[in-house]
């Protein structure tokens, strides 16, 4: 695992900077940085929409003595989606969109479900209860 996010750490920026020199020969520095800008806020906009939505099914959810539980996952992946769309960088964009939007997202929540229970099985997150 250690491996894989070293490799990750290395190539997730290469792609980045590879796509920004492409980007700025292609359309100029000027629209690449207005597209970095309105990518930072369309992604900021898309966040708290689908967050307070969440948000609000969370609620309804306890509300009715149910748990949360697709809320809470849904919830991490617009906070991831939102965090990665705030990141300079087209790659990160469009992965950021793919937590963002809700049909994408549904595939995505059973990954980062997965994600979470392989940490907890490995002591790597501990969960406490009372």
């Amino acid at each position: 695992m250690k491996k894989a996010l070293l490799f990750l750490f290395i190539l997730f920026p290469a792609i980045e900077i590879t796509f920004f020199i492409w980007a700025g020969l292609e359309i100029g520095f000027l629209w690449l940085f207005l597209l970095i800008v309105a990518t930072g806020l369309l992604g900021v906009a898309l966040a708290r929409r689908e967050g307070l939505q969440t948000y609000r099914r969370a609620r309804e959810q306890m509300q009715n003595g149910q748990p949360p539980t697709d809320e809470l996952l849904n919830g991490t992946c617009i906070l991831i989606g939102g965090f990665l769309l705030l990141l300079p960088g087209f790659f990160s964009d469009l992965i950021g969109l793919l937590f963002l939007l809700p049909f994408t997202r549904k595939r995505l929540r059973y990954w980062v479900q997965a994600l979470l229970m392989r940490l907890v099985s490995k002591n790597t997150i501990r969960v406490y209860r009372r």
